[in-house]
């Protein structure tokens, strides 16, 4: 597919330049700094060097002192407490912070995940009963509840009341909870709205910790869960999340946690050197795994474990979990694929929204984002089960899938999410009408060119400016990841020297400029090779530099992003 290319305009140019001098750095970091939104000294310097003190204070949430005031009462009255939260990764984590925290607190915990299969997502009526069996006096609800009026209600009429964190869109009308603790609601003056709801969830235990000494070492003995769930559930690395994910990245490298050691060693990767990459590639997959294709509850009991063996255990078996979760995944977006390419206009149509009783419906979500990035689409896929239609939806890039969803209101059963990720319920009959709503309300934002790939490059530079240096510049921005992506440079008028397919489908070549010469690699870009050879010799190419270590020697490396023929 054809990509533009988004380069920074002279403004920004002038911004690095003058970023350069004043912090003493090479003219390229400084352009990918500004691109990356640091504009300058001191913006650069928190930026480089996040610490707790960029936290905001937690007390500045909304409905914080009703909840902390229900909490002092839950202790002081050793109450039973419940904490219910969703099936991915985010709710895992964020069960097991909250839950460890209100036990160092002195107060009896137990917990509940929907099955996804069954109940679907957020906070659900046999989660409400599960609580009052267990003699639960009060329910905290994690990475849910915002939108959950009826359950929440339920709740009241059996005598339990209900705290609500949460990090997703609330409606008009929020639920009558205790308190609804959640940074996106309308009328929040927290100055951060993009927390993950384990840092929701977090924020919440950090005002919990100032009146419990406990509670407070609990807290920081697992910011390692927090940099897991932040990373895992692709919120923004900016800001709050950004310190969060770093301060917990630091903790995982040393962590006491024998799940996630247990995961880590499973995925073959190295605690000293664990990376945010590390938990979206590796430990976040296989964490995510049980509870896409059955109960969720694994992923609390590997955190929770105080046995090396048991972590073992289970970290086995959701690494199998995983492998199937792959094979199905494979069979429905070979499926999917092979509809739009056959019996679908995408000349005409500006989103995507396909189903089928075939697919399963814990795998569509992963498939709707690989749809979307590969057409550059927003995409809807549901799954079909006795007359009932359950489905994921995955944005692009400037468009709010929720804002949509919410104009086809009228179609559906119940839906939530962001603007880059939803989930929505309706009836079989209703899709085709689903549909059609979901299409007009984006070909009325989307224009033809903003169904074109665009790929950010952050500062175009000159292949003898690839160095060392420059890669060692760029790793205080780390953790990379939604909001603050890995740098993306581009160079022009390059010399094709060799170019061949190697693995499954990945472009290998050799470039040059003038008399330096560079090895490139481009995964999954085979495609490319044939339009590259007809080139005549010249080509443009946007991507990451990167170290790459090959039988003990350690050479510099384009992992490409973008590759054309030159254009004059």
């Amino acid at each position: 597919m054809r990509r533009r290319w988004q380069v920074p305009d002279e403004a920004a140019k002038d911004r690095a330049s003058l970023l350069a001098t004043d912090l003493g750095v090479r003219a390229a970091f400084a352009q990918v700094l500004v691109s990356h939104g640091v504009g300058t000294t001191g913006e650069a310097r928190s930026f480089l060097n996040p610490d707790r003190s960029g936290l905001h204070d937690p007390l500045l949430l909304p409905d914080i002192g009703e909840v902390l005031d229900r909490l002092r009462h839950a202790v002081r009255n050793d109450e039973a407490v419940f904490v219910c939260g969703d099936y991915d990764v985010d709710g895992i984590t964020s069960i097991v912070l909250v839950k460890r925290c209100l036990e160092a607190a002195g107060l009896r915990v137990g917990f509940y995940i929907p099955n996804r299969l069954h109940e679907g997502y957020g906070l659900s009526e046999k989660g409400v009963h599960a609580a009052k069996d267990q003699g639960a006096s009060l329910i905290v609800t994690v990475d849910s509840g915002v939108t959950g009026h009826k359950e929440i209600e339920a709740a009241r009429r059996l005598g339990i009341d209900v705290i609500v964190t949460d990090h997703h869109e609330a409606q008009d009308t929020l639920p009558d909870a205790v308190g609804v603790v959640d940074p996106k609601r309308n009328d929040s003056k927290y100055p951060y709205k993009d927390l993950a709801g384990v840092g929701v969830a977090f924020k919440v235990m950090q005002a919990l910790a100032r009146e419990y000494r406990d509670v407070a070492y609990t807290v920081e003995e697992n910011l390692d869960l927090v940099a897991v769930g932040t990373v895992a559930d692709i919120v923004p690395l900016t800001s709050e999340n950004r310190i969060l994910a770093s301060l917990g990245l630091e903790r995982l490298r040393n962590t006491t946690n024998h799940g996630l050691r247990a995961l880590m060693e499973i995925a073959k990767v190295e605690p000293v050197e664990a990376r945010a990459t590390h938990i979206g590639f590796a430990l976040g997959p296989r964490l995510n795994a049980a509870g896409r294709l059955g109960d969720a509850s694994i992923g609390v009991e590997l955190l929770t474990t105080q046995d090396a063996e048991t972590a073992t255990r289970i970290a086995m078996k959701l690494d199998r979990e995983n492998k199937k979760r792959r094979d199905l995944e494979f069979d429905v977006l070979k499926d999917a694929t092979n509809e739009i390419e056959t019996s679908f206009d995408l000349g005409r149509r500006r989103s995507i929204v396909l189903w089928s009783s075939g697919w399963h419906p814990g795998v569509i979500g992963i498939v709707a984002s690989r749809i979307a990035k590969q057409y550059h689409r927003p995409t809807v896929l549901l799954s079909v089960t006795d007359g009932m239609s359950k489905g994921s939806g995955r944005s692009i890039p400037g468009f709010d899938l929720h804002s949509a969803l919410a104009e086809c209101r009228h179609c559906l059963d119940s839906f939530g999410g962001h603007m880059h990720a939803a989930g929505v319920s309706l009836p079989e009959e209703r899709l085709p009408e689903f549909r059609d709503c979901v299409e007009e309300a984006v070909s009325r934002v989307l224009t033809p060119e903003d169904l074109i790939p665009v790929v950010a490059v952050d500062a175009l530079i000159s292949l003898d400016q690839c160095s060392f240096d420059l890669v060692n510049d760029m790793k205080p921005m780390r953790p990379f990841g939604a909001g603050n992506p890995e740098p993306v440079f581009g160079t022009h008028d390059l010399k094709l020297i060799a170019a061949k397919i190697v693995g499954n489908g990945h472009l290998k070549m050799t470039v040059a400029q003038g008399d330096r010469t560079i090895d490139a690699i481009g995964f999954g870009m085979a495609d490319s090779l044939d339009e590259l050879r007809g080139s005549g010799g010249m080509i443009a190419a946007a991507y990451v530099l990167e170290e790459n270590t090959w039988r003990g020697v350690t050479d510099l490396q384009l992992r490409l992003k973008d590759v054309q023929p030159e254009e004059y």
